[in-house]
């Protein structure tokens, strides 16, 4: 799977670099700073080439850093990155500028910024959080499994915001859900239950050392996100909160 997407004038300057045409190299440099394996469609390939058939079968089949994918929506419009994006697998959209898709609602990492291997997005106490519960929750949607790692996990108050964070966002009710925390089993047995309650029967609870600090989503064993002040502080802004996103 691709991890991210490209806008217009990145995949244009990046076909221009691949095929030895006249590029702007500060774009690229910065682009290879932040690149990933990224999606490309059948309409992109038709916008970026509408004359060469033969460059058109090399896009689809032999260029090693992107996906081919087909779609029915137009190149660029808002309703093509919402389906790209939920098909890429960090779904997060590289950007030229920071101007860029300023007014939109993605999760974006712009090229211009210093480099990094992951994502990282930092939120001051009082600030609110729902565009980091919208992206988290982007991740999880299509997972088979995934496990949350924080000793506070217990709190009836925590697993009442998680499961209707869950609810809310139409989480499918035949995913697997394991939850690691600090408590023993007589309060694992009334959070399974609850859980049970609202449909999602493939729960598990597993009790870890109370020293354990780190507090991790895991999506499908493959994506770890990193929640420093833990599962509470996503749902609750008196606190400090950053959630740091890294492939296994």
């Amino acid at each position: 799977m691709s991890y991210i997407v490209l806008e217009e004038s990145l995949i244009n300057e990046f076909f221009k670099f691949y095929y030895k045409d006249e590029y702007d190299e500060k774009i690229i440099l910065n682009l290879f700073n932040h690149f990933k394996p990224f999606l490309i469609t059948n309409k992109q390939i038709e916008k970026i080439f509408p004359n060469d058939e033969i460059l058109q079968k090399i896009l689809s089949t032999q260029i090693p850093y992107c996906e081919y994918i087909d779609t029915d929506n137009e190149p660029y419009s808002d309703e093509f990155y919402k389906e790209m994006l939920e098909k890429s697998k960090y779904k997060i959209l590289l950007k030229k500028h920071h101007s860029s898709f300023s007014s939109l609602n993605y999760h974006t990492i712009c090229i211009e910024d210093n480099p990094t291997h992951i994502y990282a997005k930092k939120f001051e106490s009082s600030e609110k959080r729902d565009n980091a519960k919208k992206h988290i929750i982007s991740l999880i949607k299509n997972a088979d499994e995934i496990t949350i790692i924080d000793k506070y996990l217990y709190n009836d108050t925590v697993i009442d915001n998680l499961l209707s964070w869950f609810i809310s966002n139409d989480l499918k009710k035949d995913i697997t859900i394991n939850l690691q925390n600090g408590e023993q089993e007589l309060q694992q047995t009334h959070i399974k239950q609850k859980f049970k309650k609202q449909g999602y029967d493939d729960i598990t609870c597993k009790t870890i050392d109370k020293n354990t600090h780190d507090r991790y989503i895991i999506i499908d064993k493959k994506i770890s996100i990193n929640l420093t002040s833990g599962v509470a502080y996503l749902f609750n802004n008196k606190k400090d909160f950053t959630y740091i996103i890294s492939e296994k």
